[in-house]
């Protein structure tokens, strides 16, 4: 069976000797930990891998001569030999806290096969040799560490080998002369083995496990805004639930990387043990992608006239019986749009509390009604709102649920005639509740957001005297809804991805909310 590259790193990234989990560092924003159950899919290709490569051993020509009793001197040649098969029967991986992991094959065997030459003065004689040995054993120790970018590194601490019964059976003509030398023969080969089977562990470290450990990501670029540091913080850790491995976890600025203000929390990851592999993401990892979108502008927004009157034209299309009908959501043939119809109505009814007939446009002239000093300040003018937050809304992952509570700035301008000044108005606060849904897909996390309360607005300033703002409560959870939630979630379709290697794909994926943290379970391919 052949196995893909990735299942070395998988079969040797568990050897570790290692540091205390995040020793000298500070909180680590994403933890991965590789279960017993991983250990077992690394057992299973470790086999497959370790089989091919000891099966490849080159086995040089052996040459000399040895004294044949009356004969005199003897030469001989062994040419031509080839492994004909490398068995591994066990490999034991075991977790030893705070040590490392071992490992640890044993009763091993391989045979060889090859041809046989011994000359004496003008005699020459030759034949085939079958060579068995049985009762190989293997200890296998790696030390794994991080290099100065942040990605890990792995190298051979110790390696030892044993060999058990040697056989050789010999034929040919005259063969009973190589049985006066056999012995000879057979220590010869199994010290080449020994010396090879440690060089070929050696070699499948340098060769395969460290390039491959090289292609896990150190930074993801997300979008041209960000990127996320996926650098290790510290040695991985051996405890008696698997390999955890920490990571920096933080969403940086593209254009200017500057020092984050607030410390990723302790992440207390639970005995889950059913799944290969766990991912521990700290609340802290989206909280810094907050800063970093919020300090490069992508959570403004601005409302226009033009923005509202797409609204307006959307609910014109509907009668006010499609409005009124309680029951329009109980039929399974409700057409689709009248469904839509029908959550729009009842997210304005009973929610809002606007008018059917209410014109909402951002002009004084209808806006007047609302704030009567607009229409006699700034007659027959257009509006246009500012909408951007006072700080990077917060991320707070509580058992089950993920809230963040943003408080948004609103300032209003008015839109002058033949000009394209604009003069403030005013400016609110505005304060709400938002619920996030967390889902992956595809080695990547998404995210969604939907209101979780109405937005309470206060008056911050004002150019035009103090007014009711909550009258204008409704209007603006009425864009939020159907203008800010939606973009705002369009954006977070994409997500952003997991720190995996190369090849390296998860199913049977789960998925818990723990204080302070996403937890996320899977098994992998």
């Amino acid at each position: 069976m052949m196995t893909r590259p990735h299942s070395v790193v998988m079969a040797l990234l568990l050897l570790a000797e290692v540091s205390r989990f995040g020793e000298g560092a500070s909180n680590p924003g994403f933890v991965v930990r590789i279960t017993e159950r991983g250990l077992e899919y690394a057992r299973q290709y470790g086999m497959a891998i370790l089989k091919k490569e000891l099966s490849a051993i080159n086995v040089p020509d052996l040459s000399g001569s040895f004294q044949a009793g009356w004969m005199g001197s003897v030469s001989y040649e062994f040419k031509w030999l080839r492994i004909r098969s490398f068995q591994i029967r066990n490999i034991d991986l075991s977790l030893l806290p705070g040590t490392g992991v071992r490992a640890s094959l044993s009763n091993n065997y391989v045979s060889i096969q090859g041809n046989w030459k011994v000359k004496k003065a003008f005699v020459t004689l030759e034949g085939t040799f079958d060579l068995s040995m049985d009762g190989i054993s293997i200890l296998i120790h790696l030390n794994l560490g991080k290099d100065w970018s942040g990605r890990p590194t792995a190298s051979v601490a110790h390696c030892s080998n044993s060999i058990g019964h040697v056989s050789i059976h010999i034929s040919g003509h005259l063969s009973w002369v190589l049985n006066l030398f056999h012995e000879r023969i057979e220590n010869k080969i199994k010290d080449i083995l020994k010396q090879e089977i440690c060089r070929i562990v050696r070699m499948s470290t340098s060769s395969y496990l460290e390039p491959y450990l090289r292609t896990l990501p150190v930074t993801l670029m997300t979008d041209q805004v960000a990127g996320i540091d996926y650098s290790l913080v510290g040695a991985p850790r051996v405890t008696s639930q698997g390999l955890d491995t920490p990571f920096k976890g933080e969403f940086f600025s593209r254009s200017q990387r500057t020092p984050v203000p607030f410390d990723a929390p302790p992440i207390r990851l639970p005995q889950e043990h059913d799944r290969m592999v766990y991912f521990a993401i700290s609340q802290y990892v989206f909280n810094t992608a907050s800063r970093v979108y919020q300090e490069a502008g992508h959570m403004n927004f601005t409302i226009r006239n033009e923005d509202i009157q797409k609204l307006n034209m959307l609910l014109s299309n509907h009668s006010a019986q499609e409005w009124w009908n309680p029951n329009c959501l109980a039929s399974e043939t409700t057409p689709f749009t009248t469904m839509i119809s029908c959550f729009i109505s009842s997210y304005l009814l009973l929610l809002l509390q606007i008018p059917l007939d209410f014109p909402i446009q951002l002009h004084t002239k209808s806006l007047g009604t609302v704030i009567p000093q607009l229409s006699r300040l700034y007659p027959n003018t257009e509006l246009e709102l500012e909408i951007s937050p006072e700080s990077a809304p917060l991320l707070l992952f509580t058992p089950g649920n993920v809230t963040f509570k943003p408080v948004m700035n609103i300032q209003a301008f008015a839109l002058m005639p033949n000009s394209s000044n604009r003069e403030p108005l005013f400016q609110l606060r505005a304060r709400t509740n938002i619920s996030a849904t967390v889902s992956v897909s595809s080695g990547r996390v998404l995210g969604s957001v939907t209101p979780g309360s109405k937005l309470e607005l206060e008056l911050k300033h004002s150019n035009i005297d103090s007014f009711n703002v909550k009258l204008l409560e409704s209007i603006f959870n009425y864009y939020a809804s159907y203008i800010i939630f939606p973009s705002l979630n369009e954006k977070l379709e994409g997500g952003f991805p997991l720190p995996l290697p190369r090849d390296t794909y998860l199913y049977s994926v789960q998925l818990q909310i723990h204080k302070n943290f996403l937890f996320i379970g899977a098994n992998i391919d």
